[in-house]
């Protein structure tokens, strides 16, 4: 649990106050689909670059990064392992704008939008 409170506030941080962007871009949240990520299902967008990272433990794990995409619907949908327990972060940046998004799956599957610099 220790850890969950410490990767939020280093989140905090990085995020800086409601209202306050600090060029990480907005927030913007998106569909988890079957354990896939899609940052969009609307065929005219196109998502350029992502990246998608999780506090497990003591290790902090990128579990999928790419930049310089030309990424349309379906292949905006990325698979990454999901496990419980933990919190995912993402940046990613769609039709030339830059968003994040966070969220935290508890030991019951139940996925909790992270209100972090919303």
């Amino acid at each position: 649990m220790k850890h969950v409170v410490a990767f939020v506030s280093a989140c905090s941080l990085l995020t800086g106050c409601v209202g306050e962007n600090l060029g990480v871009g907005e927030w913007r949240s998106y569909d988890i689909i079957n354990g896939n990520l899609c940052f969009t299902v609307d065929k005219s967008d196109v998502l350029s670059r992502y990246s998608i990272s999780s506090l497990q433990g003591d290790d902090f794990k990128n579990l999928a990064v790419a930049d310089y995409k030309h990424l349309i619907y379906p292949d905006t949908c990325i698979k990454v392992p999901l496990t419980r327990g933990y919190i995912y972060q993402t940046s990613y940046t769609l039709n030339n704008k830059v968003y994040r998004y966070g969220f935290f799956i508890d030991n019951n599957g139940l996925f909790i939008e992270l209100g972090c610099g919303k």
